[in-house]
């Protein structure tokens, strides 16, 4: 993450990843939600609103999931 992104975006980053695993605890095994948040955290590492960093990490990685369920479910 970029050095302007403060303590509180790492703490609502990590609650929205906490609450993501909890929403697909029974759907997809924890490393690949967390691999889907990082990858999502690496797309923003240059925000230049950090602000909004937690929203788009925990949109993204819920696009990066569901799409993932898809392709499982079509396998």
């Amino acid at each position: 993450m970029n050095a302007a992104c403060d303590d509180n975006v790492v703490r609502l980053i990590a609650s929205a990843v906490a609450k993501i695993k909890d929403e697909y605890r029974d759907v997809i095994a924890e490393e690949s939600v967390d691999q889907a948040a990082r990858d999502s955290i690496a797309l923003l590492a240059n925000s230049k609103a950090p602000q909004f960093v937690p929203l788009f990490v925990s949109r993204f990685t819920r696009e990066r999931l569901r799409q993932l369920v898809m392709d499982s479910a079509a396998s």
